[in-house]
């Protein structure tokens, strides 16, 4: 009896540890995608935005804790994307760029995945499960806007925008502007929920291949979404719902 009471009290810290990075993961997220866009032309705005990757990478890794393999995996590939990130506003190389965007996309993407696994072993009605789902969703849509943003830097006709707002930046010794990353996460959204408003077109077979996948990715996460819900109601609440005249 005692052992089984210490084994709940261990599984409730685990899981109020867990809810507790899944918090933090969620409140990086909010920085990164709502209050970074809006102070995006503000001096230092360019290391804010880095230093909010940088806590969305962190605080995504923490996020698998309960299984000890994965958050290991997950601190090694961030402590590698992270630098990388940073060394982009000194390195001016397109290429670097897009390899530190496809680096940090793989990971969002892949701890999406990891997250949506965990909580969907949880009750659907817990906090846990919730932010879980939340988190994820906002991760994955993360990752194709940087993805985005790296293409966008590759080349700049990947992506037709009727208005580009953009920013002053050295490439190759030389200025060029590039747009900036609130654009890129506008689209993102925009193309996983399939809203489809037509103001950023994707031209290039890589971008076209990358909105696709993402629209497939969006409509394939809310019907495992909805599937799990559905299964998680009580059989005998189902049962009498479906008894009813």
């Amino acid at each position: 009896m005692a052992i089984s009471e210490a084994h709940n009290n261990d599984q409730h810290l685990d899981d109020a540890k867990q809810r507790n990075q899944l918090v933090y993961l969620l409140i990086a997220l909010v920085f990164i995608l709502l209050v970074v866009p809006t102070i995006e032309h503000i001096p230092f705005a360019t290391s804010l935005l880095r230093l909010g990757l940088t806590g969305v990478l962190i605080t995504a890794a923490m996020a698998t804790k309960r299984r000890k393999m994965l958050l290991v995996m997950g601190l090694f590939v961030a402590s590698i994307a992270a630098p990388v990130s940073w060394m982009t506003l000194f390195i001016d190389q397109p290429v670097f760029f897009l390899f530190s965007c496809i680096l940090e996309g793989t990971f969002f993407v892949a701890m999406a995945v990891m997250i949506l696994v965990s909580v969907m072993q949880r009750h659907l009605a817990t906090i846990h499960s919730i932010f879980g789902a939340i988190s994820a969703y906002l991760l994955l849509g993360l990752a194709w806007a940087v993805m985005y943003w790296g293409l966008d830097h590759m080349d700049q006709e990947a992506l037709q925008m009727e208005s580009r707002r953009s920013t002053s930046v050295v490439v190759d010794n030389r200025p060029t502007e590039v747009a900036d990353f609130s654009q890129f996460v506008y689209f993102s959204f925009v193309t996983m929920s399939t809203l489809g408003y037509g103001d950023i077109q994707p031209r290039t077979p890589i971008a076209q291949t990358l909105a696709w996948m993402q629209s497939v990715t969006g409509q394939f996460y809310m019907a495992v979404l909805v599937a799990w819900m559905v299964s998680e109601i009580p059989v005998p609440a189902r049962k009498s719902t479906t008894d009813k005249p």
